[in-house]
């Protein structure tokens, strides 16, 4: 089992990296319209303290989570109470705080279609640090590739993102080497079904540097893939794809 200290991460980087936020926009009916929303008037909110990343949708989960760079916490306030009111089909919204987020590098060498996925986890309070730094550490498949690692002690306790190259393959993982862990209350994957980047993928890729895994900068720079887009711009295509509690 791993310690708290097997791995440490980067500290941010102030006045560069600053606080990541997912904003999560909840429909009364239609999630679409607010994703069309998102999709017109996000660019809007980009400015010298809040940049619009990405957004993104997941199947089994009714929101639309739209992912935020900003200096301050106060700065998402325009966001939630100018533009958001604009949008008549959103219901209500949740803020989330990416704390200590542990971003990996993609490597050149992977399959050659890969999915998205989202995994949350709720634990005790005394099973954080252990859990987290498992998630940092563990060994991972050729098959399976995570992409960060996060607090988020919202909804959920830990906030995962992973690509993967089936919903089975992420499927056996969770069962087994997730829900195996001690002190794991409930886990949920979500597949990714649409995603939009709204920021340069040079910002993406200059995140994904400052905040590297220990582990993760040990990787020889020409074993990975710089140009590869985690946020998989393009809508994701999954079939026969479904959520649940694991």
């Amino acid at each position: 089992m791993l310690t708290q200290n097997t791995y440490t991460v980067n500290q941010y980087h102030f006045g560069e990296i600053r606080m990541i936020l997912i904003v999560r926009l909840y429909p009364k009916r239609e999630i679409n319209k607010v994703w069309e929303f998102i999709e017109n008037e996000i660019e809007k909110e980009e400015s010298g303290v809040v940049t619009p990343l990405y957004a993104s949708q997941t199947e089994g989960m009714c929101e639309v989570s739209t992912i935020f760079d900003v200096k301050d916490p106060d700065n998402i306030a325009h966001f939630l109470t100018e533009n958001i009111s604009q949008c008549d089909e959103c219901h209500h919204t949740k803020t989330v705080a990416l704390m200590k987020p542990v971003f990996f590098p993609i490597p050149k060498k992977k399959p050659e279609v890969l999915h998205r996925y989202i995994l949350h986890i709720n634990t005790h309070p005394k099973y954080y640090k252990e859990l987290y730094n498992y998630l940092i550490g563990y060994n991972y498949p050729e098959n399976i590739f995570p992409i960060y690692v996060s607090y988020s002690l919202g909804d959920e306790d830990i906030l995962m993102s992973l690509a993967a190259d089936s919903y089975e393959t992420m499927k056996d993982f969770v069962r087994k080497r997730i829900q195996s862990k001690e002190g794991i209350e409930l886990s949920a994957l979500y597949p990714v079904i649409k995603s939009k980047r709204f920021a340069p993928l040079s910002k993406l890729v200059e995140y994904q540097k400052k905040l590297l895994a220990e582990k993760a900068k040990k990787i020889p720079e020409e074993e990975i893939d710089l140009e590869f887009d985690w946020t998989f711009e393009e809508y994701a295509k999954l079939t026969g794809a479904f959520s649940r509690d694991l």
